[in-house]
């Protein structure tokens, strides 16, 4: 399963780096701003995507569709201390979940377990497939 953080505070992500690796996730991708997580992307895909709002350059939300585009069937965990009341739907809804900075380690271990859960389902029913050309 493949992550990728997209947080510019070295400290939070360090943080979310050892929850994943804490959960057996060992295939995980750290980037400072908008503009590497999208060049990133065009190189990876991606099962999980946590995304902080106020990073350099552009905004967290302001990639958001791109992400979403990019990597359709990605789960995306929008983390930030500053989530905006106002976010339009349109945009909301490229989000999967938008969590309250700071989270509890509960919490970001809850996410991390259900996008495993997710991921391994998705590899069973990719796997129905091969078998019953089998049969």
């Amino acid at each position: 399963m493949k992550t990728l953080i997209i947080e510019d505070d070295h400290n939070t992500a360090q943080f979310f780096f050892e929850a994943a690796h804490s959960q057996g996730l060992e295939d995980v991708d750290i980037v400072p701003s908008a503009e590497e997580a999208l060049e990133q992307i065009l190189n990876t895909s991606y099962d999980l995507i946590t995304l902080d709002v106020h990073l350099p350059g552009a905004s967290g939300l302001e990639i958001l569709s791109a992400l979403r585009a990019m990597c359709p069937s990605a789960i995306i965990a929008i983390i930030s201390g500053h989530l905006p009341g106002d976010i339009e739907p349109s945009t909301a809804e490229c989000a999967d979940v938008m969590l309250e900075k700071p989270v509890s380690v509960k919490t970001l271990c809850t996410l991390l377990n259900n996008v495993k859960q997710i991921h391994i389902a998705n590899h069973n029913i990719r796997a129905l497939e091969n078998r019953s050309t089998e049969e």
